[in-house]
């Protein structure tokens, strides 16, 4: 009886499994190959169109390092339900000023699916052009150009619409698509990129980069050209360093700085690639490991280490920008000296040539004009900086001015203690700094690096 039921069972599995079989090659083979590429056309090119403001593109045409073929390229598109694609673009081939343009697109099916953006547009195909490459001057590029794409591989587009990436067809660099805010305007949002980019990363930045992660640091130089050099510090940059290439986008109030390729941040680490801009922090921070970000380069070793270079100099007069609270010192000095008969022309804070500094007092008393200076010497003290007073240089003529000016004694005394120092907008960027004073911090001015 016990082996008529076992044998009873076994063919009833058997018979579910072959149905289950038939059933699963039905689904499977019940489209042509055709119906379902037809499908995946529709498919993709409703997620295209599901994103109202467009998408932003960061397109690099080539994997080239060198500019402009490695760069990469901030590109507006917006795909609609006609096939028409609006795009926008700010950068050197448009002359660094906003353009747009619509042409035509389509979702082809080549082994798979592809955007092809097959009318001519004169700002997307400048990349696949093969004429001669203008902003590069006194080279030829006629037949071959850019060498970039106009028709992308659809590597992955989730079901949210939150991304899609797509693999160029010829040149097989990878672009990320990422959705606008609703309501952008493009020339409004690539005006806003690239004020952030030229303020965080300006040509003229006096002050070094890093990349760190945890107890590593590396250099980050050139990051101007947005294809930065990056390389251990304090090693030799030419044999140990390798240039990476980024491109800055924006999603909502955040800013977000995305490298082209993975780097690697030591061994047994994870690579990281993508980073959004803590304000709070004043850094990148990157989003697959928060111990990794990019910084400036400490603001009070950085403003020390230049005035003893002796190679720039720091200043301040009443021109500079400064806080309420600093003005009323400087107002009380002014109001002083017209108390006591004399009026002051200018009070001037400036570096000596041995790193030093000293405080210009120029003034003019019953006749003619008159000026003292006083000595600070600088000092770096646990990361703290500091201006050590040490006198006028004249000190039996100013003792009896001196007893006469109780505000300019105030004012001698705020500058000589220990100074916090912050970037005046950020660390990426200390041409200019802002010096508050520990035990009144209300009272700052601004410092240019010149």
């Amino acid at each position: 009886m016990m082996n008529k039921i076992l044998t009873m069972s076994l063919l009833l599995a058997a018979g579910l499994l072959s149905t289950s079989c038939v059933k699963e090659e039905e689904d499977l083979f019940d489209k042509t190959a055709a119906e379902r590429l037809n499908e995946m056309k529709s498919l993709y090119s409703s997620r295209l169109e599901a994103q109202p403001a467009g998408w932003a593109m960061q397109y690099y045409p080539t994997d080239q390092a060198e500019v402009p073929f490695g760069n990469g390229y901030l590109i507006l598109c917006d795909f609609n339900a006609d096939h028409s694609v609006k795009i926008g673009m700010r950068n050197s081939f448009t002359g660094n000023t906003y353009k747009e343009e619509t042409s035509v697109w389509e979702i082809i099916t080549d082994n798979g699916p592809v955007l092809s953006f097959n009318s001519y547009n004169s700002l997307f195909h400048i990349f696949s052009s093969p004429e001669d490459v203008a902003v590069t001057q006194e080279d030829d590029e006629t037949g071959t150009g850019i060498g970039g794409d106009y028709e992308f591989v659809v590597v992955d587009a989730p079901e949210d619409a939150s991304y899609m990436m797509l693999k160029g067809k010829k040149r097989g660099t990878y672009n990320l698509l990422t959705p606008l805010e609703e309501g952008t305007d493009f020339e409004t949002y690539l005006a806003d990129v690239a004020t952030f980019t030229s303020t965080w990363f300006p040509t003229d930045a006096p002050n070094r980069l890093f990349l760190k992660n945890k107890d590593k640091a590396y250099g980050f130089d050139e990051a101007h050209t947005t294809i930065p050099l990056i390389y251990p510090d304090g090693s030799d940059p030419i044999s140990t360093g390798e240039h990476y290439h980024f491109l800055i986008t924006k999603r909502y109030d955040d800013y977000y700085l995305r490298f082209r390729e993975k780097i690697s941040v030591g061994e047994d680490e994870p690579e990281v690639q993508d980073f959004r801009y803590d304000r709070e922090l004043d850094r990148f921070v990157s989003v697959e490991n928060s111990e990794v970000y990019i910084t400036g380069e400490d603001p009070a070793e950085f403003f020390y280490n230049q005035a003893v270079s002796t190679s720039h100099r720091w200043q301040w007069d009443a021109r500079s920008e400064m806080s309420d609270k600093f003005k009323t010192y400087y107002t009380n000095v002014v109001n002083n000296f017209t108390s006591i008969g004399y009026r002051l022309n200018n009070m001037v804070l400036r570096q000596l040539s041995d790193g030093n500094f000293v405080l210009r007092v120029s003034y003019r008393p019953e006749k003619g004009n008159a000026e003292i200076d006083f000595k600070y010497n600088i000092a770096l003290n646990d990361g703290v900086v500091s201006l050590q007073y040490v006198g006028p240089t004249d000190e039996e003529r100013v003792k009896m001015l001196l007893a006469d000016l109780p505000e300019l004694v105030n004012f001698l005394n705020l500058l000589g203690q220990n100074l916090v120092i912050s970037p005046a907008t950020t660390g990426f960027n200390q041409r200019y700094l802002k010096v508050a004073f520990q035990n009144d911090p209300e009272a700052w001015f601004v410092t240019r690096f010149y």
